[in-house]
């Protein structure tokens, strides 16, 4: 007889054909190839002949199926009971979708609405979406990220001005302090003893600032974290300023260590300088330059330990460091700029051997090639007091001595065209600043002016403010004009879109004495001109501790690469949240070369990581500066974390 358990047909055979007396009459076959084979009426199905009904409990089919032409035996194909076959040769298209890596209903995808939320057919599996398109879109903030953001599309992207510069570091000479102003709220809270006379502010990646102490011939650095600071003093408590108070030099956590520079003379320039190291993470290092002793000092930005001392090529009166790693300098009244290569300059030995290249012409071409070290190029006709890069890379100064009071110099541009000019106020401009916005702003305190130059038109407006030799750019694009002589710490310009659009804030921040200060006092002008570099984290939860274990798996993800970027991802694993910050980083896989999926588990492992339940993911974007007018960043759309949950037996 013939039974039927859900689509197999079997052929049951009572008793044994041997021992049957059908008295002559043989049992007709029932197997079939196709429906050429069956008896009339019949149709092949499964390789057997049977009455035409259809498997599915259809309505029975006429004698038009004895056309059907089922080669691989499923029961579809060619004027079959089921319809047509999308592929005749094999018997896995069901007209069902199954996840096993088939099209088994023929619409031209395998899997299509079946995959897990790991995006295959593992038993198990199931992965945590971030980004545009899932239930987790990228926010990018203070606690999560630094130095990107989200474009339209919701992509991740480099942004420098996301990154965490929502301090001013404001130096009172007089004082012998530095005051930390919160730019958002106009309010000071921290002011820290250097040790000396502060002048020169300059704040690296993580929001440190270094301070040049200007007659004390050293330098101090002073750490961002305010009541997070180290315990350095090691008296078992977190001791260190909450507004305008100060502590005795030596009993501020947060002031990490002074360094003398011996016979500096006055330390008229600072540029921190961030470099990252063979495992990706960042190293921090400051230069400093000696007035009066022309040299030039870079300091570990760790220990503050010197570990170069070089003959400056000009007289080093302020820093600014470029995207290829060159660091300018002005020189007052000497009508020179000069430079350091900073990827050449890696010893005092080999970079003091270096020759160095003395252009013949203000164009400066001679010093173009990447081999040399050190360069100085002349000026048309004024010194230089202030200096910054722009993203451009161009080089700005504040006038100095006569002409035109602020310049700019393209050492891309090509040769006759590489100086600009704005005149601005009869009586010169100091400190200098460039935004994120295309615009360059000098403070020139003898006219009480603060200049607005559109950077690439040169166009100009004077915004009328107290007197300010200092200029700083913060986070939200705001302009600060630091103040001489006057009690307040700044006015502070917001810029409308065009240029003579703006409203000013007068009077803000805290009562200092002698503010001469005019570097870069946030970090925004040091990231806008470097390299981008940014990240953002996400924590991913795996399963119940009390029952399973957590297996993780791949990091699937969609990125945007152009040439000069790079996306890296990072993680750290632990059971509990809180043990996450104080562990090491484990690198994943660097986009390009690596591509989606990365194997999480495969990384964990050969660093001899045991996983934990909860997994902490960093994104690191990063862009080199290969142009002088293109800014590029890679873009990384959606990701998946995968994991497994291994139920724990006892």
């Amino acid at each position: 007889m013939l039974t039927h358990r859900g689509s197999l047909w079997t052929v049951l055979i009572v008793g044994s054909l041997t021992a049957c007396d059908c008295g002559g009459n043989e049992l007709p076959t029932r197997r079939c190839e196709t429906v050429a084979d069956c008896p009339g009426g019949e149709v092949c199905l499964d390789g057997v002949c049977q009455a035409p009904a259809n498997r599915d409990g259809g309505p029975d089919v006429g004698p038009e199926n004895r056309d059907c032409v089922d080669e691989d035996m499923d029961g579809y194909g060619e004027m079959c009971v089921r319809g047509p076959d999308c592929d005749d040769t094999d018997s896995r298209q069901t007209g069902t979708e199954i996840c096993d890596g088939f099209d088994n209903d023929c619409d031209g995808v395998a899997d299509n609405g079946v995959l897990n939320t790991c995006g295959n057919c593992e038993p198990g599996c199931e992965g945590t979406g971030v980004g545009p398109g899932t239930e987790m879109p990228y926010m990018p903030g203070d606690e999560n990220s630094d130095g990107v953001n989200v474009d339209p599309e919701g992509a991740l992207v480099l942004d420098s001005r996301r990154i965490n510069t929502n301090f001013i570091w404001i130096a009172s000479s007089a004082a012998g302090t530095v005051s930390k102003v919160d730019t958002t709220t106009y309010t000071e809270v921290g002011r820290y003893a250097t040790g000396s006379d502060p002048s020169r502010t300059s704040v690296n990646a993580i929001g440190d600032v270094y301070v040049g102490n200007r007659g004390g011939q050293s330098v101090t650095k002073i750490s961002a974290l305010g009541a997070d600071c180290p315990d350095t003093n090691g008296d078992g408590m977190i001791t260190t300023s909450a507004g305008a108070d100060v502590l005795a030099f030596g009993s501020d956590d947060c002031v990490l260590w002074r360094t003398d520079l011996p016979g500096s003379g006055l330390v008229r320039a600072v540029a921190a300088q961030d470099v990252e190291g063979p495992d990706g993470e960042l190293r921090h290092f400051v230069w400093a330059g000696g007035w009066n002793n022309n040299r030039i000092y870079k300091l570990d930005g760790e220990t503050g330990a010197i570990v170069l001392e070089i003959t400056a090529p000009a007289t080093a009166y302020g820093f600014a460091l470029d995207g290829r790693g060159r660091l300018w300098m002005a020189s007052l009244t000497n009508r020179y700029i000069g430079f350091v290569d900073t990827n050449l300059c890696t010893d005092s030995a080999t970079c003091e051997a270096e020759t160095l290249c003395v252009a013949s012409s203000p164009e400066g071409t001679e010093c173009d090639a990447a081999t040399i070290a050190k360069g100085r190029i002349p000026i048309p006709d004024a010194g230089t007091y202030g200096i910054t890069v722009d993203f451009n890379q161009r080089i700005w100064t504040g006038g100095w001595g006569g002409g035109d009071h602020v310049k700019r110099y393209d050492p891309m541009a090509a040769s006759g065209s590489r100086w600009a000019s704005v005149t601005t106020s009869p009586s010169g401009c100091n400190g200098i600043g460039a935004d994120a916005d295309g615009f360059v702003w000098a403070a020139c305190q003898g006219s009480s002016v603060i200049t607005r130059v559109n950077a690439e038109t040169l166009e100009s407006v004077n915004i009328p403010v107290r007197a300010s030799r200092g200029v700083g750019i913060d986070a939200d694009g705001k302009i600060w004009a630091i103040t001489r002589n006057t009690n307040e710490a700044a006015d502070v310009i917001r810029p409308g879109p065009t240029l003579a659009e703006y409203t000013i804030d007068s009077s803000v921040g805290p009562v200092l004495q002698d503010k001469y200060t005019y570097s870069d006092m946030t970090g925004l002008q040091l990231r806008l001109a470097t390299n981008p570099r940014g990240f953002y984290r996400h924590v991913f939860e795996g399963c119940e501790a009390e029952t399973d274990t957590t297996v993780w798996g791949d990091i699937q993800f969609e990125a945007e690469t152009p040439p000069g970027t790079t996306v890296v991802f990072r993680v750290k694993t632990a059971n509990t949240r809180e043990e996450l910050d104080a562990l090491d980083w484990t690198t994943v896989g660097t986009v390009p070369p690596d591509t989606s999926p990365l194997d999480i588990a495969a990384a964990l492992s050969g660093a001899g990581i045991t996983a934990g339940r909860f997994l902490l993911l960093e994104v690191q974007l990063r862009a080199e500066r290969t142009s002088s007018t293109e800014i590029i960043t890679p873009r990384v759309l959606g990701l998946n974390v995968t994991r497994t949950c291994m139920p724990e037996f006892g």
